[in-house]
């Protein structure tokens, strides 16, 4: 279903790598994700002739449309980030555009679904079906920790290693705050997990519709166009009601830490992002 997921963990995990990595990701992202697709369906022959070239289109795509909108997005933070204290409301802002972002990625690449999906046996479905499996076993060690101390301990730790690629080195006071935020905040492992399962299980009966021969082409379009609304806008209320304001005490606990920051650690943060903005452009030109 995720058809270019690793793409947008690239996107996402951009912060760990050096530009010259980044750049060798990016031109490289058709290829890395023929790879990870095929660890979640065991591509035959035939099925990864049709889909290399369908990807190599969808990175032409979002180079010419979607980097320039990146740099646009980071020059914005990176403004943001250059004042003193910064609104909730403008970071919640700025996650809603980089989601935004993500589902034009989804939408785009739906044709690509739609093509690929009727190709696979079922076989390939079952393998699917097991990998989903494998992947939810992997998030629920992660994060659905034994007790409520371990599951804030993990986020805690995943919150200073983002905010220090931002800001550079925390100080005691700052991971502390974040400590006191995490602690207070409504997190529930036990309800993203529950929603975690049905998406996983609407993946995999969309890709079992998909097969149907009484679908033409434009319901299947729009049969994968919906269940990437239902990943961005959960049709469970009470998820996505809980979803919001834990996004919403998330955006209070970033205007927060950026309150605490000194000149320095702003310095970092518009260094960090000068790189990466320098990086889009480079990469939305096609220059390697």
């Amino acid at each position: 279903m995720r058809i270019i997921q690793l793409i947008i963990i690239l996107q996402l995990a951009i912060g760990i790598a050096s530009c010259s990595l980044i750049k060798t990701a990016y031109n490289n992202a058709p290829e890395a994700t023929h790879w990870w697709l095929d660890d979640y369906f065991d591509f035959t022959e035939a099925q990864s002739k049709e889909l290399k070239p369908a990807l190599h289109v969808l990175l032409n795509w979002h180079r010419k449309t979607q980097l320039p909108l990146y740099v646009e997005m980071l020059q914005k933070i990176q403004s943001d980030l250059s004042e003193e204290s910064i609104e909730p409301g403008a970071v919640c802002e700025t996650l809603n555009t980089m989601q935004d972002a993500m589902q034009a990625i989804q939408f785009e690449s739906s044709p690509v679904i739609v093509e690929i999906a009727p190709m696979l046996s079922d076989k390939q479905l079952s393998y699917f079906q097991n990998k989903l499996q494998k992947r939810t076993l992997k998030w629920k060690s992660e994060w659905l920790q034994d007790t409520r101390e371990e599951q804030i301990e993990a986020r805690l730790e995943r919150a200073i290693d983002y905010a220090e690629k931002v800001y550079g080195n925390l100080s005691k006071s700052q991971k502390l705050m974040l400590q006191q935020k995490l602690l207070a905040s409504n997190y529930k492992a036990e309800v993203t997990y529950a929603e975690v399962l049905m998406r996983n299980a609407d993946a995999l009966e969309i890709v079992k519709s998909l097969q149907r021969e009484n679908l033409d082409q434009e319901q299947k379009l729009i049969l994968v166009k919906q269940g990437f609304d239902r990943l961005k806008n959960s049709p469970n209320p009470v998820y996505q009601n809980y979803a919001n304001q834990l996004k919403q005490s998330n955006c209070e606990m970033i205007a927060d830490l950026h309150a605490t920051t000194d000149a320095k650690q702003k310095r970092h943060a518009k260094a960090w992002l000068e790189n990466f903005i320098t990086t889009f452009k480079s990469l939305a030109l096609n220059t390697p």
